[in-house]
């Protein structure tokens, strides 16, 4: 074979691989824009428009849930204004036209329960300042409360509890202290101080700071099971000049026994702390909905990592709602719920986080692409068809407090997803 044959031979064969490269992309490039144009045509059969006019429609959402007792809300971040607003609403409309009777919200046990018990000395604000962490402090979450303290006098009350094994403001601790004031007024005076160890062991312990961690776990763990002594000691004279009724009574020594068991980790084992709290957060819903609340539809108020009935990729722990869900089964509905763009407001750093790199591979820009401002996505009874593989793979989705992008199983994880389409960060100003 002569070079110029050799050259030309190799000329065509290089031409011919380009052409079946290129015919071979154009063939991907279409049936990628063929599965595109599927997937869109099934969300906007499948998805639901929540927003409407300056409100919302939750019929939708009514229909997907069914006569299921427990619904769980979650939220991409802790600090989103419209996050609190939309879900605010939600629980209006859960508890008027679906019968739900209670609201278990991501706060202190004891902060909570104490602060409804004397919801008709408080204003809505006060009832929401006194039992919830300073990051729902916001006037977009007020109107929620205000609605708690004005159905409570109905004969239809929307009761409202906490289950975290944390303390969620002084409410709790200022009840204690005037109790403590007829047994030991040292430590009545002196209580605030040591419960704030909490705060410092874990401070310490994030600054590899062994000596003082275990110093200052030492004094929380001691005085909640010092102060829970006193309780049960003195348990009738308690209940009696402090007209505790017995649930109050029993809802104050299971936060202090939380309190302590909580804390409880030796300082190799004390970033177990998160996978802990779920756990025994947990068992405080449980004991909620078995012996408090028995056989009333309960709202679940917390964090998407918190209520998520299956794991993340790569998980580290088990979360509340994989116990919730092991537990109640198809009577737990959980709702994810995620921003497409906006903020976010870190409330402890005091930073505005901005939500502004989410692309097509993300849960968040598929739901949008529906043109609907707020789109519903019921999943619980979803089966593999065209155009919905997507939710039964991993997808991202972006969690402020998860640290970011995360990667999750649509289906595996919620049975339905909610998307806003923008995310403004709380009003602290009211």
């Amino acid at each position: 074979m002569g070079l110029a044959t050799l050259l030309y031979t190799k000329q065509v064969n290089m031409n011919s691989v380009r052409f079946i490269a290129a015919l071979s992309f154009s063939i991907f490039s279409l049936l990628s824009f063929a599965q595109s144009k599927t997937e869109l045509k099934w969300l906007n059969k499948n998805t639901a428009e929540l927003k409407s006019g300056e409100g919302y429609n939750f019929l939708a959402l009514k229909k997907a849930i069914g006569n299921r007792r427990i619904v769980a809300l979650g939220e991409s971040t802790h600090g989103s204004g419209t996050y609190y607003h939309l879900k605010s609403e939600l629980v209006k409309f859960l508890h008027q036209e679906m019968g739900f009777e209670v609201l278990a919200m991501e706060s202190g046990l004891g902060d909570t329960y104490l602060a409804y018990a004397n919801v008709d000395t408080l204003s809505g604000k006060q009832l929401r300042d006194f039992s919830v962490f300073g990051n729902f402090r916001a006037k977009e979450a007020t109107g929620l409360f205000d609605y708690i303290k004005a159905q409570h006098s109905t004969l239809s009350p929307l009761n409202y509890v906490g289950y975290d094994t944390q303390a969620s403001s002084d409410f709790f601790f200022y009840q204690l202290k005037k109790i403590l004031a007829d047994y030991d007024k040292e430590l009545s005076d002196s209580l605030s101080t040591r419960m704030f160890s909490y705060q410092r062991a874990y401070g310490y312990g994030a600054n590899q700071d062994s000596v003082n961690y275990i110093k200052h776990r030492d004094i929380f763990v001691e005085t909640s099971n010092t102060v829970r002594r006193y309780l049960e000691d003195n348990k009738e004279a308690i209940m009696a000049k402090h007209q505790l009724n017995s649930i109050a009574y029993k809802i104050m020594v299971r936060s202090l026994t939380m309190f302590a068991a909580s804390y409880n980790l030796s300082y190799t084992d004390r970033w177990n702390g998160m996978a802990l709290r779920d756990s025994l957060m947990a068992e405080n819903l449980k004991w909620l909905l078995t012996e408090v609340y028995a056989n009333k539809k309960v709202i679940i108020w917390a964090h998407n990592g918190h209520v998520e009935k299956g794991e993340r990729e790569n998980p580290y722990m088990k979360s509340m709602g994989h116990f919730l869900k092991e537990q109640h089964l198809d009577n737990y509905y959980t709702i994810g719920l995620f921003a497409y763009s906006g903020v976010a407001y870190q409330y402890w750093t005091k930073k505005t986080i901005p939500i502004d790199q989410i692309d097509n591979t993300f849960i968040e820009h598929r739901l949008i692409t529906t043109g609907k401002h707020t789109p519903f996505l019921d999943v619980s009874h979803a089966r593999k068809t065209q155009g919905n593989s997507w939710i039964f793979n991993l997808i991202h989705a972006y969690e402020v407090e998860n640290g970011g992008v995360i990667n999750f199983i649509p289906a595996k994880r919620f049975d339905a997803i909610i998307v806003c389409k923008e995310s403004k960060a709380p009003t602290y100003s009211d």
